[in-house]
């Protein structure tokens, strides 16, 4: 299992579903006729648990609406050779947390200058090209190359070649024509591997044959939005993407999506409005899907007690959220411990066990001000023990928290899709981006004012929405059965 930063299973792709793996009909359409249950396919990625986390809540709402649905989630990143996987995935990780000045440009370029770029239709832009340049720096990449080979056993072996060929190709000077030149070669190398990722999808769907695919991440659901506008045999296959950001990057745009799912009735216009058809809904403000725990909400007091706080201890409680990989909390604790002498500091630190360590060594100098808890499958019960929450902007995390009526203070944002959840929190005011520097007398300010403090949750109360799943379901089963339809009639009519 890969390491990183003392993060167990930090690149570790989900778990592929052996089913999805049979031997594949001729037609997957064929399969339909006849069948009883509907079948669902939800695409997902793995790298961090937003994404993962809302398509589990929508599989759950699923089964609750109808039990004989038969459901299977596939992860992105098992559709590549699992060292190749957690090498890119580490990479990632570095851009995000290490170069975010230049994710952030990265990630404000459309998807119509990826396309042009990925088709040669112009050369690179200096952000791709600094990109390229900070995959081809090998103080860690040659670790990364060599690091494949011992994990050269699983699924698409040849995966293992072709991604040293590709750093071979990239150029030790981005910005020289000749960098350039070269760059143009590996963007020709990444079109044709993203052309393998999208045959593997394929073989996927004809294993599956699926009623629809419901995709919570963006670069699955182009892969079949592609498929849908190449082949005539999955033209009529339904699409939906959900989206679990307070916004929506360019690249959601695809022909070949049917409906999209939104968290708020902001995103109904905007980058996803040119895709709809005149009497056609396309874009529907479901809310994020969230775990059922979050449908029913415990009161303050219980939820202090199941957290193990003491209910009838008057000091106001701070949550410090770190996500399911931890980061960042560590730069926070201690300067909130420093300033907030008169409140309790409940921090997550998801499954990060090596921030887990350090915050227990914290703690046992904090004197009962500091309780320190890793991964756990009912956040609701510490975001409604809280007063005020502080955290990351990932979407998952603001739905979360606004259902269950908190304001969310944010100290570092990744920008790219997380600056969406951010201006989404200040343009409501139920939350703010402060400095790290700032943070303490921020915290302490709001819990200063406990009048105003509980005006601002009501505020978050009335915005947020813990009916996202059952919403989402209800949808993508409605498009099941059209799907089913459409399958039946192709497969009676012998179109392909």
């Amino acid at each position: 299992m890969t390491q990183n930063a003392g993060v167990k299973g930090l690149t570790q792709p989900i778990a592929q579903d052996a089913q999805l793996v049979a031997a594949s009909p001729a037609d997957p359409r064929t399969l339909r006729r006849g069948r009883a249950a509907l079948r669902i396919l939800l695409l997902t990625s793995g790298l961090g648990c937003g994404h993962v986390r809302a398509a589990q809540a929508i599989a759950d709402a699923v089964r609750r609406r109808e039990p004989r649905a038969n459901i299977r989630t596939l992860d992105f990143w098992s559709l590549m050779n699992p060292g190749v996987a957690a090498t890119i995935q580490r990479k990632y990780l570095e851009l995000v947390t290490g170069h975010p000045a230049l994710y952030a440009r990265l990630h404000s370029l459309d998807e119509r200058t990826w396309r042009r770029v990925l088709e040669n239709q112009i050369a690179p832009p200096d952000e791709v090209l600094e990109l390229i340049g900070l995959v081809n720096n090998d103080d860690s990449g040659t670790r990364s190359v060599s690091s494949l080979f011992e994990r050269a056993l699983g699924p698409y072996p040849s995966d293992l070649l072709l991604y040293p060929t590709a750093c071979a190709a990239m150029p030790t000077s981005p910005g020289t024509r000749a960098g350039t030149n070269v760059a143009l070669l590996r963007l020709a190398l990444f079109r044709w591997a993203f052309l393998r990722l999208q045959g593997r999808m394929e073989q996927r769907l004809l294993d599956f044959a699926p009623d629809v695919v419901v995709a919570t991440q963006m670069v699955p659901a182009a892969l079949v939005a592609g498929l849908k506008q190449t082949s005539r045999r999955w033209r009529d296959l339904p699409l939906t993407g959900v989206l679990t950001d307070f916004g929506a990057h360019d690249y959601w745009v695809q022909p070949g999506v049917d409906l999209y799912c939104v968290p708020h009735d902001s995103l109904v216009g905007g980058v996803l409005a040119p895709t709809a058809r005149p009497g056609h809904v396309r874009v529907q403000a479901t809310g994020v899907p969230l775990m059922p725990s979050f449908a029913e909400l415990p009161s303050q007091q219980a939820a202090r007690r199941w957290a193990g706080l003491d209910p009838g201890d008057p000091r106001p409680v701070v949550v410090v959220l770190g996500g399911g990989l931890g980061l960042g909390v560590a730069g926070v604790v201690g300067p909130l411990l420093e300033r907030l002498t008169d409140a309790r500091i409940v921090v997550m630190v998801g499954h990060n066990d090596h921030v887990l360590e350090r915050m227990r060594e914290l703690a046992a100098a904090a004197q009962g001000r500091l309780v320190v808890r890793g991964w756990t499958e009912h956040m609701e019960n510490f975001v409604v023990a809280a007063d005020l929450v502080i955290g990351k902007p990932g979407g998952l995390t603001v739905a979360e928290v606004l259902a269950c009526g908190r304001p969310l203070l944010v100290t570092k944002s990744l920008q790219g899709q997380e600056s969406f959840n951010v201006r989404f929190l200040e343009r409501h005011r139920v939350g703010r981006l402060v400095s790290l520097e700032e943070l303490p007398e921020h915290a302490a300010a709001w819990l200063a004012n406990p009048a105003e403090l509980q005006r601002v949750q009501q505020r978050a109360a009335d915005l947020g929405r813990r009916d996202g799943a059952a919403q989402v379901a209800a949808l993508v089963l409605d498009q099941a059965e059209t799907g089913r339809r459409l399958g039946q009639a192709d497969a009676w009519t012998g179109s392909a």
